[in-house]
């Protein structure tokens, strides 16, 4: 059984973690990340959590659509205050993805892995999408916007997802919360974010947790990027989070773009 999202329900789980966070909670809505970013522009970011039932223009990464049925997900967007002081804001969409890994793991005993940067798989099938995006003030970045889209049950899907999309029901069969899954989800991404210092300097220990969990090390992939496609067999994580890759010129960093599995 799934139990149904609601905003008194999250403000409760939010004071039993005793987490600073202002919730702006929506039946339905076009993107969190579009009201999380209009929250910033009004002098209302700082510990904004926006959550929703539904998004009718969800999105993903690299400007594509992000199905949001309602009642059968986590659709969530937290900001970030940034210091002036990062040094990496590279690696902030894995450390996302290292937060929902371990929110999958000691809610459900799901084992996932991250492909880079940022997708959650479970037995080939994609639970979840992330997006991360910075917010200026006078052309300074200022917040951090993280948005999370997780499928907890399946929803009617657009064909070319739902061949892909997994759903955390199919493989637990336990009562789901979602206000609590919620709360929990936001409370590992304040770990990784905020209080790890992965922001600030490089954390070996973070790479080696991306390393331990990447679906993507070890295959040969078609890397994606604005200059151009290549193929390339990823062979580790660099320190602020990026994708090493093998080619016939050497080896590369990516930071920015997508790969494709190719096997």
């Amino acid at each position: 059984m799934v139990r149904e999202l609601g905003e008194k329900n999250l403000i409760y789980q939010i004071r039993q973690y005793r987490m600073k966070r202002r919730v702006h909670y929506f039946p339905e809505v076009g993107s969190t990340n579009a009201a999380a970013k209009e929250l910033c522009e009004k002098g209302k970011g700082a510990g904004a959590l926006v959550v929703a039932n539904c998004q009718t223009a969800g999105r993903g990464r690299l400007g594509r659509d992000f199905a949001s049925p309602p009642d059968t997900g986590v659709y969530l967007s937290a900001v970030y205050t940034l210091s002036g002081a990062e040094k990496n804001l590279d690696i902030l969409s894995s450390l996302a993805g290292l937060a929902v890994r371990d929110t999958l793991y000691n809610m459900f005993d799901l084992q996932v892995q991250v492909k880079w940067p940022n997708d959650i798989l479970h037995e080939g099938r994609k639970l979840c999408g992330i997006l991360c995006e910075v917010v200026n003030e006078q052309n300074r970045p200022k917040f951090v916007i993280v948005g999370v889209g997780l499928n907890v049950q399946r929803g009617a899907f657009p064909d070319d997802v739902d061949c892909i999309a997994g759903a955390i029901s199919e493989s637990y069969q336990g009562e789901i919360d979602r206000n609590e899954l919620c709360v929990e989800l936001v409370h590992n991404m304040d770990r990784y974010i905020q209080r790890s210092g992965a922001l600030l300097e490089d954390k070996k220990e973070i790479t080696d947790r991306l390393k331990a969990c990447s679906a993507t090390i070890g295959q040969t992939v078609r890397v994606q990027t604005p200059d151009g496609d290549f193929d390339a067999r990823a062979v580790d994580i660099a320190p602020n989070g990026g994708l090493v890759v093998s080619t016939a010129e050497g080896e590369k960093i990516i930071t920015a773009g997508e790969v494709v599995h190719i096997r």
